[in-house]
C-alpha cells in the first residue's frame, strides 16, 4: 500500500539542499544559537552562494544583452547600457525574492502585515511591495522602449521629431495604465479595496496637490493639442529656448548657454507662449542700419541685398529686402529684412555676422556712419563793450 503523503507541507528546495549537504558534509552539521534559531553553517554558506551565483547570472545576462543582442538591434549606448543595468537588477532583486520565501518571509509570513482594508478588501504589505516593484519595472521599460521606438521606428516615417515623441509618451501613458491594471490585479489587490484610497487622493488634490493635477492635466492637452513640440523654439514668460522634453509635469527648455530651465506645463496653457518654429523653422529678422545724410539711399541698398546674399545662412527664398524706413535726426534709418531657417535658434549670431561685414562693405565703399549732430543759432551777436562793462 502506497501512503499518501499529499497533504503533508512541501519542503522548500533551499531546505532539501542545506540537508542534503549537512548529512554529507558532517563538519557543517554542527548547530550554534542565532538570533533564537538554532542552524548550522550551511544556513549561512548556502544563500551567501546563492547570491553569488545569482550575480554571475545577472552579469552574464548584462553582458549578453548589451554586446550580443541590442547592440545589432539600439543605436544610442545610453538606452542599451540602461536596459542592461535594469535587467542585472530585476534578476537579482527576484532571486532575492525567492530566497526569502524559501525562508518563509512569503504572503503566509508574519510580517505581511495589513495596511488598510478589511475581509476580503484588504490590502498587505507584501502586495504594495510587489505592485510598487513591478509597477518601477512597467515605467521604466515603456520609457526606454519609447525611446527606441521613437528614434528608430517613427523615425523612418516622419521627420519630424517632435510629432515622433508626442505620439511615443502618448503610447506610453496608455501601456502604463493598462499595465497598472494588470499588476493589480495580479498582486492579489482587490480594486474594491482601493475606494478609501482613491478617496483619500481625491482629498489631497483638492487641498495640496492642485499644482501637480494642473500641471499633469497641462502635460496631456500639451501632447494631444501640441501648441509646442520637441524640437520647437519658445518664449514664455522669460525664458526662451529649444524644447528637449515633455513630460507629465513639466517640459524641459534648453536655453542658448546650454542650460536646462524646467518649465511647469501650466504655464504653456495659462499664459502667452511665441513659438519660433510652431509651423515652419523659417523666421524672417530685421537688422536695422543707419548712414548718413550725405549717402545715396539706392546705393545703401544694393550694398545691404549684396551683403545678405553673400550670407550662406541668409536664405534665397523668400528674398531679402531692404526698406528706408525713417529719417532720422542724424541719419536715414534702413531696415535688412532677410529669412533663414539655421539660425533660428541664434538670431543674435547671425546680426553679428551681417554687421561686421556690413561695417566692412561701408569702409570699402566710403558711407559714412552718423553720429549725433546739433545746429547752434544764436539770436544775437556778442554783446558790446559798452554793455559788458
Amino acid at each position: 500500500m502506497i501512503q499518501d503523503t499529499s497533504a503533508d507541507p512541501p519542503i522548500a528546495v533551499l531546505e532539501k539542499l542545506i540537508n542534503y549537504i549537512n548529512e554529507n558534509v558532517p563538519v557543517l552539521s554542527d548547530k550554534f544559537s542565532l538570533l533564537g534559531e538554532e542552524i548550522t553553517a550551511t544556513h549561512i554558506i548556502v544563500p551567501i552562494v546563492y547570491l553569488i551565483l545569482l550575480n554571475l547570472l545577472g552579469n552574464l545576462c548584462r553582458s549578453v544583452l548589451i554586446n550580443r543582442i541590442l547592440t545589432h538591434r539600439v543605436e544610442d549606448r545610453k538606452t542599451i547600457l540602461s536596459i542592461g543595468n535594469t535587467t542585472k537588477y530585476t534578476i537579482l532583486i527576484i532571486g532575492v525574492a525567492i530566497l526569502l520565501a524559501s525562508i518563509g518571509v512569503d504572503s503566509s509570513s508574519n510580517w505581511n502585515k495589513t495596511i488598510f482594508g478589511k475581509d476580503e478588501n484588504q490590502v498587505k504589505l507584501f502586495d504594495l511591495i510587489r505592485f510598487a516593484f513591478l509597477f518601477t519595472l512597467l515605467v521604466y521599460f515603456t520609457s526606454k522602449l519609447k525611446s527606441i521606438f521613437v528614434k528608430q521606428v517613427l523615425s523612418k516615417y516622419s521627420t519630424d521629431i517632435g510629432v515622433s515623441q508626442s505620439i511615443g509618451t502618448i503610447i506610453q501613458y496608455v501601456v502604463i495604465i493598462i499595465g497598472a491594471f494588470i499588476i493589480i490585479q495580479n498582486v492579489g489587490i482587490n480594486l474594491g479595496s482601493l475606494n478609501v484610497l482613491a478617496g483619500a487622493l481625491g482629498v489631497g488634490i483638492g487641498f495640496g496637490l492642485q499644482n501637480i493635477a494642473n500641471n499633469f492635466i497641462s502635460g496631456l492637452i500639451i501632447l494631444f493639442e501640441r501648441p509646442i513640440k520637441v524640437g520647437d523654439r519658445i518664449e514664455v514668460g522669460s525664458v526662451q529656448g529649444d524644447v528637449i522634453k515633455v513630460s507629465a509635469r513639466a517640459t524641459t527648455v534648453n536655453t542658448n548657454d546650454n542650460i536646462s530651465i524646467i518649465v511647469p506645463n501650466s504655464e504653456f496653457i495659462n499664459q502667452r507662449v511665441i513659438n519660433w518654429s510652431h509651423n515652419d523653422r523659417s523666421i524672417r529678422f530685421h537688422v536695422p542700419v543707419g548712414v548718413s545724410y550725405n549717402e545715396d539711399p539706392a546705393k545703401i541698398k544694393k550694398i545691404l541685398l549684396s551683403v545678405a546674399e553673400k550670407n550662406s545662412d541668409v536664405l534665397k527664398r523668400p528674398a531679402p529686402d531692404v526698406l528706408l524706413v525713417e529719417y532720422a535726426d542724424s541719419s536715414l534709418n534702413f531696415d535688412l529684412m532677410i529669412w533663414t531657417s539655421t539660425y533660428i535658434n541664434k538670431p543674435t549670431v547671425l546680426k553679428s555676422q551681417l554687421y561686421y561685414e556690413i561695417f566692412e562693405r561701408f569702409k570699402e565703399y566710403g558711407v559714412e556712419i552718423p553720429f549725433p549732430q546739433r545746429d547752434l543759432h544764436l539770436r544775437s551777436g556778442w554783446p558790446s563793450e559798452s554793455k559788458a562793462k
